[in-house]
């Protein structure tokens, strides 16, 4: 998730290397694991680092802001790969043995920033000379237009802020010049006034090394944030309670939700009330709901009458005063009201994204995959269970715009300079997906033809990159074309398309978020090979994980991999065949976990389930050896399980039924284990005769995956190998000429020669 900032030379020097990680080769000298974890700046915890393998190569990740690769300059001491001045990590380690900590150290470079012509503080410098107010403001740094300090007087020192962070204090130094400073760092702020006086520019200087601390993840108390995934352990009794679909979640199903949220970004807050209309599966007297146990519910009414309830963690158990029976239908009514929490990429906690654009106007979006929408709406925050229909109705500021998911239904002037947004969802939708984009945006509707169907198409963007959004938006059409040709016709029609430029990227229902358009790092346009990317993949989920998706987090990969996948498709067949198995190629999964993860516990994680997912639906495919049966396949599932919920047992057997041979050995390696499986071979040559013997090794007995080899110079034929050794003789061949197709079939081959 994409937030700003600790320091800005932490920002720049991530964002500076984000292109050139992405190229990295693999002839970095790969250092023990005894350095990867997560660890937090000493002086600022909200600041966190994570320290990762990605193939074969040590990341250096500032979470939200972007990775970096590091490289072992001698023991204990690394430097991140393609930046100047050269950053120096050296990690110290206690009496044990163990990594405690690291220096972070540069020769740092001062950096001009600038007031905003419309910075809201802006002074009249001749009448407040003698205040701290005078450099009062908000400051753009030079060259990047979305880094935007905001400095604000208060008695005898200057706040300092940038978007989402804390608040430091600064203290003064000198005449016009300020300063922050824990241990050995140090921060100076210099105010430079103008040939009028007026401080119109400050030199922002850095010096000394940061210590960062490793953070211990284990703990014996309540879990402070989601688990992390890495390891995927230490679940508490707030996860089963979130994961778990008990008797008093199954006796109900939810028909519809009719949210009504009033935002108050300069407090970061929400007050709001949720209609939940729902259908008793049997008679019930409790049942639970959800919501996060930093938001504070107000009431909760039942024909107009309050409603007993218990809390528990993030769950709401509510007591009926009398019996509901089995079939009867139902509504009540939650109000509520606090501050949804921030987002953590490091724990994979979702929550609002509090921003501004580059002219400094409010800007932020609410993400929840996988924290789940409870942390800023009550409902029954389960993947199981998706209502048939929803209303959204969002409150903002006079001069901000809304934008959520379904038809827009139109806005209306409130007292007090608010305005409302009406959005109305027909489709069932998933919890997660529900979201509000608020900024400075504008409206650019379109229509996408399939032959003799059109669909409704509508792009936001901020008012400032309309023209690059349109040509960006070019894109669109070939896409969804190409989608509904392989996956069959979009499956929200009544909603419409829209695409939506946001702080983040995400796969909202019928409200796709592409990320930003313009890079925080240099506020040039992004590669708009990577804007479609992410594009691609986000859009993809309209299929796979919003039309048709999983019961439990633990099978996520029906999301992700079919989503991965489609990225390869929109480069084989809008790029070029071999575009799409470079990018396929490009994933190199860990193999360290399985992909299927932990049931009843909401767990939701990341890993192999995108590039291992998406090599083996690649290696399926030509399993199934003819692209006309494998995308009707495809087309089929998504027929067959249209805005349903499913688990991996379901897919598996739909794929079985549909292709008519037996591909749970298949799934079961692939997804239940951590391994992949291996060719192994020996070969004998006498003379002109290549003998080769084959076999697969599995975690599973009965494995019989068939893969393609050369049994002639530059013909590819399927053999047939099981657990078991086999033997085939090829004559006019030698064991050099011998090939495995390792393009199409993600597997790992060893032999003897």
């Amino acid at each position: 998730m994409k937030y700003c900032f600790l320091l800005t030379a932490l920002f720049f020097i991530i964002h500076s290397d984000m292109d050139a990680q992405i190229a990295a080769t693999d002839k970095t000298v790969i250092p023990g694991d005894e350095i990867l974890g997560q660890y937090q700046v000493d002086f600022y915890h909200d600041r966190k680092m994570n320290i990762k393998r990605s193939g074969k190569r040590i990341m250096l990740e500032i979470v939200g802001q972007g990775q970096a690769e590091l490289i072992l300059q001698s023991e204990n001491k690394y430097i991140i790969k393609g930046v100047r001045p050269a950053i120096l990590l050296e990690f110290r380690k206690d009496s044990l043995g163990k990594v405690r900590d690291f220096i972070f150290s540069q020769k740092f470079t001062d950096s001009e920033w600038n007031r905003k012509e419309d910075s809201p503080e802006k002074p009249d410098s001749a009448a407040r000379q003698n205040s701290l107010s005078v450099y009062e403001g908000d400051y753009q740094a030079k060259g990047n237009a979305y880094m935007i300090l905001h400095i604000k007087a208060d008695k005898d020192h200057l706040n300092a802020r940038i978007m989402n962070e804390s608040i430091i204090e600064l203290a003064p130094l000198s005449k016009n010049k300020f300063i922050y400073q824990k241990e050995s760092y140090k921060t100076t702020y210099e105010f430079k006034p103008d040939e009028k006086g007026a401080f119109n520019k400050m030199i922002y200087s850095q010096s000394g090394p940061i210590t960062v601390t490793k953070i211990s993840l284990e703990s014996d108390g309540p879990a402070v944030a989601r688990h992390p995934y890495t390891e995927r352990t230490g679940y508490y009794h707030a996860d089963t309670l979130h994961g778990t679909l008990t008797p008093l979640r199954t006796s109900y199903d939810v028909l519809f939700y009719g949210l009504e949220v009033e935002i108050k970004p300069e407090k970061k807050s929400i007050l709001g009330k949720t209609l939940i209309r729902m259908k008793a599966v049997n008679d019930l007297n409790d049942i639970q709901v959800d919501l996060f146990a930093n938001m504070q519910i107000e009431k909760i009414l039942f024909h107009d009458q309050a409603l007993s309830y218990k809390r528990d963690a993030d769950a709401v158990f509510i007591h009926f005063p009398e019996k509901i029976k089995a079939g009867t239908v139902s509504e009540i009514t939650i109000l509520y009201s606090g501050q949804p929490q921030l987002p953590d990429v490091s724990t994979l906690s979702g929550g609002f994204i509090w921003g501004q654009d580059k002219n400094g106007i409010r800007w932020f979006e609410s993400v929840c995959q996988g924290s789940g929408a409870s942390l800023w709406w009550p409902n029954k925050d389960h993947l199981s269970d998706k209502p048939d229909s929803m209303r959204i109705s969002v409150t903002v500021p006079d001069g901000l715009t809304d934008v959520s998911n379904g038809q827009f239904l139109g806005k209306t002037d409130l007292p007090g300079n608010r305005t409302r947004f009406d959005w109305y969802v027909h489709s069932p939708i998933n919890n997660y997906d529900v979201v509000v984009y608020v900024g400075d945006y504008i409206h650019i509707p379109a229509m996408h033809v399939n032959g003799k169907d059109t669909l409704q198409v509508n792009y936001y963007c901020l008012s400032f990159n309309e023209d690059k959004a349109k040509h960006f938006f070019q894109q669109v059409d070939p896409m969804l074309s190409l989608y509904e040709k392989l996956f069959g016709p979009y499956p929200f029609p009544k909603d419409g398309f829209a695409l939506v430029e946001s702080p983040y990227g995400m796969e909202h229902q019928s409200a796709v978020s592409m990320g930003a358009i313009t890079n925080p790092a240099n506020g040039n346009w992004v590669d708009t090979a990577d804007l479609a990317r992410t594009m691609w993949h986000e859009s993809a989920h309209e299929w796979w994980g919003n039309s048709v998706t999983c019961k439990d987090y633990a099978d996520f990969w029906i999301h992700e991999a079919f989503a991965t996948y489609a990225e390869s498709l929109c480069y084989e067949y809008l790029r070029s065949p071999q575009a799409g198995l470079n990018f396929l190629k490009g994933q190199i999964p860990e193999n360290k976990y399985p992909v299927i993860g932990f049931y009843g516990v909401n767990d939701f994680h990341e890993g192999d389930m995108y590039p291992k997912g998406a090599r083996m639906l690649n290696t399926l495919r030509h399993l199934t050896g003819d692209d006309t049966r494998w995308f009707e396949i495809l087309k089929g599932l998504q027929k067959k399980f249209q805005y349903q919920t499913v688990t991996t047992e379901e897919i598996i057997q739909y794929f079985n039924k549909a292709s008519g041979t037996d591909y749970t050995y298949f799934f079961d390696q692939y997804l239940r284990y951590p391994a992949i499986p291996e060719l192994q071979l020996e070969f004998k040559q006498e003379k002109d005769l290549l003998t080769v013997k084959y076999k697969w090794k599995s975690d599973l007995k009965d494995f019989r995956m068939p893969v393609k080899v050369t049994t002639s110079n530059d013909r590819f034929d399927f053999i047939y190998p099981t657990t078991e050794w086999k033997t085939m003789q090829l004559p006019a061949m030698k064991s050099k000429q011998f090939k495995v197709d390792t393009d199409e079939f993600y597997i790992n081959v060893s032999s003897n020669k």
